[in-house]
């Protein structure tokens, strides 16, 4: 599973944790409106606003979160404006944010809680400069690969790494460069990144682009089903490739990715 989904699919409540959040007492919102509240307060304040589905005073203790100073909430911030999650779709206001962040924090040491969020933003940034934004921001795709490529190698972030990968496999003027494509979706898929993990084993099972792997391909599609067993685009994806094999392939990629999982990598 992408980093991506992960940090989406983590609710607020579980990100208090994440950022290290402690409190010891009760908060009282209108201490935002004086203008007295502390920001970790109020971004635990708006988490549990959030999960309990009232996104609206969750905007509220976010933003005062965020203009104080908390980074994690303007990074959620960043993903409501983005996904008009309790808001009006907002791809200008999630820009600002997420470019505030990378401004703000990017050179945060790899591999502390804050660089998670940091290396999400630059890829948030560098998904806005693919296409661009009406009135605000024209494509540059030469840019958005260096913000990938950025953090893809200084935070070492496994969905950084695919969506750069992603961007050597598109042609730009006519060609493409499908070495350093294999070489990024491999960092990432063994960091367990599911996405590069199909695009790999695709790869390699067609050998157009890359030479041909046939035992390597299936069983990183192999290790994709293991680890997100309950995705069916996994599956059928898996099932599709494996039954195209021939049965010395399939028993010793089903060992190999057997043996990857549980360690002996």
């Amino acid at each position: 599973m992408s980093i991506v989904k992960k940090l989406r699919g983590v609710s607020l409540a579980g990100l208090l944790v994440l950022a290290g959040v402690v409190s010891a007492h009760a908060f009282d919102p209108r201490t935002m409106l004086e203008g007295g509240a502390q920001a970790d307060e109020a971004f635990r304040f708006g988490a549990q606003a959030y999960k309990s589905g009232d996104k609206s005073t969750a905007l509220n203790a976010l933003t005062y979160a965020a203009h104080n100073g908390h980074m994690v909430s303007q990074w959620k911030l960043g993903r409501m404006y983005a996904d008009g999650d309790g808001v009006l779709k907002d791809r200008s206001r999630a820009f600002d944010l997420f470019n505030d962040i990378v401004a703000r924090y990017g050179d945060a040491r790899p591999g502390s809680i804050e660089a998670r969020y940091v290396s999400n933003a630059f890829v948030e940034l560098s998904a806005f400069l693919t296409v661009g934004i009406d009135q605000k921001l024209r494509p540059d795709r030469n840019k958005a690969r260096e913000l990938l490529q950025y953090a893809a190698s200084y935070f070492r972030d496994p969905d950084a790494q695919y969506h750069l990968a992603i961007s050597y496999l598109r042609e730009e003027n006519g060609k493409s460069d499908t070495r350093q494509a294999a070489r990024w979706l491999n960092k990432a898929a063994r960091k367990g990144h599911i996405q590069a993990q199909l695009q790999l084993g695709d790869l390699l099972l067609d050998g157009t682009q890359v030479p041909r792997q046939p035992v390597n391909g299936l069983k990183w599609l192999t290790i994709a089903r293991i680890l997100d067993s309950g995705n069916p685009l996994v599956l059928d994806r898996q099932e599709a490739a494996f039954a195209l094999a021939d049965e010395p392939t399939r028993q010793k990629a089903v060992s190999l990715a057997e043996e990857w999982v549980n360690g002996a990598r």
